[in-house]
C-alpha cells in the first residue's frame, strides 16, 4: 500500500518524536561544539583560543572520532542487553562531564584527555537513541523516517552558530559548560521513556555475538565502503572552515546581501560572513529539503541513493575551495549539502532494513565504524595536507625563507605580516601571491580520489548483494 508523504508522517508514533527531541538537544550540543573546534584549535589569530598547530588538530580530532565512533561498534551490543535509557541516562553523564572539562584545559595532553572523556560518552549514546529510533519505524515509513530524522538535527544544527557565537563571547569556558547544561537538559525527557529491555539475561558472550554480527561479509564490506564518504564529511565540517577562514573571500556577498553585523566577522581582508552562518546554509537547507527528497528516493534502492550522495557531496567539497570566490564556495556548499542529505539517512535506512529487531542497536551502532576509520583516517589525512600545502601562515613562512632567505623570529602569528612589508603589498595581495604560488585550492584533489573511489566500490558491492526496489512511499 502506498502513501502520500502527509499520510506516511502520521504514521510514525508518539515515541518516535520524543526521541527526535532528545537527539535534537545533543545535536545542538555537538555542533556547536564542532562547528567552533577547528578554529579554537589551531586558527592562530583567534583570541582565547589554544594556537595549536593544525596537526596537532589532526591529532585531537583523530582521538576523538576514534572513541566516539569504536565505542558504539561494541556498546550497542551491550545496549540491547542492559537497556536502552539506561545506556541514555550514564552516556548524558559521561558527556556532560566531557564538556564541562574541555572548558578548563589550555595544555595539548590535559585538553586531548577532556575531548577522548566526552567522546567516550557520545559512543555510547548514539547507538542506544538510534536503536530506539529504529525500533519504532516500518520497512513502509523508514525512508521518510530517516529523512525527519536527519531533518530534525539539523534543524538544531541550524540554531548552533548563533549559540555557539553567544557563548564563545562571553568566554571559551562559559562556551564549554553551557554546552554540557544543555545537554544534560535531555534528561527531562528520557525520563519519560520506558525501559525497552529486549532480552531476559546479560549475556557475557555479547562481545563474541557482536563481532560474528560485524564479520558478515554484507555488513563489514557497506561498513567500510562508507568510511570513504565519511572522510569527504570530515573535511567540511574539519578542514573547509580553517580554508575559507585564510582563503575565501565573502565581502562581496555581505554588501550584495547586506547582511546584518551578527552574521559577520571582520577580519584584516575586510568585513566577511561568519563561517559559522556560512555552515547555517547546510543546516537550513537539510531542514528544508530533506525529507521531500528522502521521499523522492524511496522507490529507489537504497544502494542507488548512497551512490548519488556520495558523488554529490564529494564534488560539492572541491567546489567549496576551488577558488577564493564566496559565491563559488556557497554553491559548493549547497551541492555538498545535497549529497550529505541523501547520503547519511539512506545509510541509516540500509543499517536499520537488514538490522534483526532485537539486534538494532548493535546494527546500528556498526554505522559508527565507518564513522571511526573515515573521521578518524580523514582527521589526519585532512590534517596533514592542510598544514603542509594549504595554511596561509605556514606558507607564507615557505614563501619568506625560499625568496628573502628569512627563517629567525618567524612564527604563524608574524609571517604574513613581515611578507606584506617585505613585498610592500597589502593583506589580499599577499594573499593572491600566495594562492599563485602553491595553489592550495589542490588539497580538495586528495579527497575527491577517495569519494569517487567510494562511489565505484559501492556500486560493484550494489552488484554483489542486489537489493529490490524499494516500495515507494508516495502515490504513483
Amino acid at each position: 500500500m502506498t502513501h502520500s508523504l502527509i499520510g506516511t508522517i502520521k504514521t510514525l508514533p508518539g515515541k518516535f518524536w520524543l526521541l527526535q527531541f532528545v537527539q535534537m538537544l545533543e545535536r545542538l550540543t555537538y555542533a556547536a561544539l564542532v562547528i567552533q573546534m577547528a578554529v579554537y584549535i589551531a586558527q592562530k589569530d583567534v583570541v582565547g583560543g589554544l594556537h595549536f598547530e593544525h596537526t596537532d588538530k589532526g591529532i585531537i580530532f583523530f582521538f576523538w572520532a576514534l572513541m566516539q565512533n569504536l565505542t558504539p561498534v561494541f556498546s550497542g551490543g551491550f545496549t540491547d542487553k542492559i537497556g536502552r535509557k539506561k545506556v541514555l541516562v550514564i552516556a548524558v553523564l559521561v558527556a556532560g562531564f566531557g564538556y564541562f572539562l574541555a572548558g578548563f584545559q589550555t595544555e595539548f595532553y590535559p585538553f586531548l584527555i577532556s575531548v577522548i572523556i566526552l567522546g567516550f560518552g557520545l559512543g555510547f549514546y548514539r547507538p542506544a537513541i538510534n536503536g530506539m529510533i529504529a525500533g519504532n519505524v516500518s520497512d513502509e515509513n523508514s525512508s521518510v523516517a530517516w529523512g525527519l530524522n536527519v531533518m530534525i538535527i539539523n534543524f538544531a544544527v541550524f540554531f548552533s552558530p548563533p549559540l555557539a557565537k553567544y557563548l564563545e563571547e562571553i568566554s571559551w569556558v562559559v562556551f564549554f559548560a553551557g554546552l554540557g547544561i544543555i545537554l544534560l537538559l535531555s534528561l527531562i525527557p528520557i525520563l519519560f521513556l520506558k525501559e525497552e529491555k529486549l532480552t531476559d539475561n546479560f549475556h557475557s558472550d555479547v562481545f563474541i555475538e557482536t563481532l560474528k554480527s560485524l564479520l558478515q561479509p554484507k555488513v563489514i564490506y557497506i561498513v567500510l565502503i562508507l568510511s570513504g564518504f565519511m572522510m569527504i564529511y570530515m573535511q567540511f565540517y574539519e578542514t573547509l572552515p580553517n580554508f575559507i577562514y585564510d582563503w575565501v573571500d565573502t565581502s562581496s556577498l555581505v554588501k550584495t546581501l547586506h547582511l546584518p553585523e551578527f552574521m559577520t566577522m571582520q577580519t584584516e581582508r575586510g568585513i566577511m560572513i561568519d563561517f559559522k552562518w556560512l555552515y547555517n546554509l547546510n543546516a537550513g537547507f537539510i531542514v528544508l529539503a530533506v525529507v521531500f527528497v528522502n521521499w523522492m528516493f524511496s522507490g529507489f534502492r537504497i544502494t542507488t541513493g548512497l551512490i548519488a550522495g556520495i558523488i554529490l557531496a564529494t564534488l560539492g567539497l572541491a567546489a567549496s575551495g576551488w577558488s577564493q570566490s564566496g559565491s563559488l564556495a556557497v554553491l559548493g556548499m549547497l551541492i555538498y549539502t545535497l549529497g550529505e542529505m541523501i547520503t547519511n539517512p539512506k545509510f541509516s535506512q540500509y543499517m536499520s532494513k537488514i538490522a534483526p529487531n532485537e539486534k538494532k542497536s548493535t546494527y546500528m551502532g556498526f554505522m559508527n565504524l565507518s564513522f571511526a576509520i573515515g573521521l578518524g583516517g580523514g582527521s589526519l589525512i585532512g590534517g596533514y595536507v592542510y598544514k603542509n600545502f594549504a595554511e596561509k601562515s605556514g606558507l607564507a613562512m615557505d614563501y619568506l625563507a625560499r625568496h628573502y632567505n628569512l627563517t629567525e623570529n618567524i612564527n604563524h602569528s608574524n609571517a604574513l605580516k613581515i611578507l606584506m612589508e617585505k613585498s610592500n603589498s597589502d593583506i589580499n595581495s599577499v594573499t593572491e601571491l600566495l594562492w599563485q604560488s602553491y595553489q592550495p585550492h589542490l588539497i580538495w584533489l586528495v579527497f575527491v580520489a577517495i569519494g569517487l573511489l567510494s562511489a565505484g566500490l559501492l556500486y560493484l558491492y550494489s552488484k554483489k548483494y542486489s537489493e529490490p526496489l524499494i516500495a515507494p512511499d508516495f502515490n504513483d
